[in-house]
């Protein structure tokens, strides 16, 4: 049993994870957009965030799936949420970390922007 436990804390630690978070800064509407996957010798896919299930407990095995294309999809999905009409400074970067030497490498796609709502928009000027 307690072998069991242990497979299920590792492989849930290994799991890739697709995560969007929101924030409210000084009147403004921010959202954080991570993606994460594991990858073997950095080119085989093990497991990734599932960007048609952000924020839940789902991952897409043996698929790359942290692309800026996928932020971008969690990007719509985070404006359809808060209701905002549009979003502006949006920033992206990828980082890379190895975890067992070359074997292991854990990639990571980041996301943020500030989500503007339709009612602000009239009033704004940029």
């Amino acid at each position: 049993m307690k072998a069991m436990a242990i497979l299920l804390a590792a492989a849930s630690a290994l799991c890739g994870c697709a995560t969007v978070q929101f924030c409210d800064r000084g009147g403004k509407n921010m959202v954080d957009i991570t993606n994460t996957g594991w990858y073997l010798l950095n080119i085989i896919p093990l497991a990734s965030g599932d960007p048609d299930a952000p924020n839940e407990n789902t991952c897409r095995l043996f698929r790359q799936t942290t692309t800026l294309a996928n932020n971008m999809k969690l990007l719509d999905y985070a404006m359809a949420k808060s209701g905002a009409e549009r979003a502006k400074c949006v920033t992206s970067y990828k980082t890379d970390e190895n975890v067992l030497f070359i074997l292991l490498k854990r990639h990571a796609c980041h996301t943020s922007a500030e989500l503007v709502p339709a009612e602000r928009r009239n009033g704004e000027t940029e």
